[in-house]
């Protein structure tokens, strides 16, 4: 059962991603371009390339992804579910390369954090219209969607690892549903909801390692705030992949 305080948070999250939610679907047309200005010398990178230790650590969560939460979907016997999971896996890519702009360029004004946000956001649209009520498998469906909503910890101007911990609790009640239900019947599906968990928990330490006040900008880089497309990471380094640091 939910506390009065948890319900109090969760619908404070709730007001604040729909707040997101407009401001990402506003019409509004960006400010105009100033007039070209002569190249200037490119941005220094971060150290390690794309980002450094933050990409690197993004990598081990999205390999930790697709080994335990995506393998795991696949043997549920539930094609929407499985279909919902691949969703978020693209979300999460569209996430990596967000971290890689804000890696290599300085903070945006309100307009060029919009064009940052957009691939994110546009996923995460997706998973939410995968949520079908009328699903066996409704508790996986709203586990994984929940879940997906911590993605926008991005977004969050300062403590980002607050606003996941106000966001985690609804996937996790969904996934007390999916134990609950599949208790001594069926691993498969009591697994998928603890990995699913488990993932959250390595994404809010990895939010608490390497965003702490919020995502982390470059404050030497340049004003390219448009995500490479299909920008897939690179394979985990060799001896398989962990979760980021604690």
């Amino acid at each position: 059962k939910i506390s009065k305080g948890k319900m109090d948070r969760l619908e404070a999250v709730t007001a604040r991603l729909e707040a997101l939610e407009a401001r990402l679907s506003g019409t509004s047309p960006p400010p105009p371009r100033p007039p070209a200005a002569a190249p200037a010398a490119a941005a220094p990178a971060a150290p390690g390339g794309s980002g450094g230790d933050s990409i690197k650590a993004f990598d081990l969560l999205l390999s930790e992804f697709g080994s335990k939460v995506e393998a795991g979907s696949k043997g549920l016997g539930a094609p929407d579910v499985e279909k919902m999971v691949a969703a978020l896996k693209d979300a999460l890519v569209a996430q990596r390369a967000m971290i890689v702009v804000a890696s290599q360029n300085k903070k945006p004004s309100p307009a060029d954090m919009q064009k940052a946000l957009q691939p994110t956001a546009d996923a995460l649209g997706k998973i939410e219209g995968l949520k079908d009520r009328r699903s066996k498998h409704f508790n996986h469906l709203s586990m994984v969607a929940e879940g997906a909503a911590c993605l926008q910890w991005v977004c969050m101007e300062e403590k980002p690892g607050a606003y996941l911990a106000d966001a985690m609790p609804g996937s996790e009640m969904y996934g007390n549903k999916i134990l609950m239900e599949f208790k001594g019947k069926d691993e498969a599906h009591t697994n998928f909801a603890k990995d699913f968990k488990a993932f959250l928990q390595d994404l809010q330490k990895y939010v608490k390692v390497h965003h702490m006040a919020c995502l982390t900008w470059n404050p030497s880089g340049g004003t390219n705030y448009t995500p490479a497309a299909g920008g897939a990471p690179p394979p985990p380094p060799p001896g398989g992949a962990g979760g980021p640091p604690p």
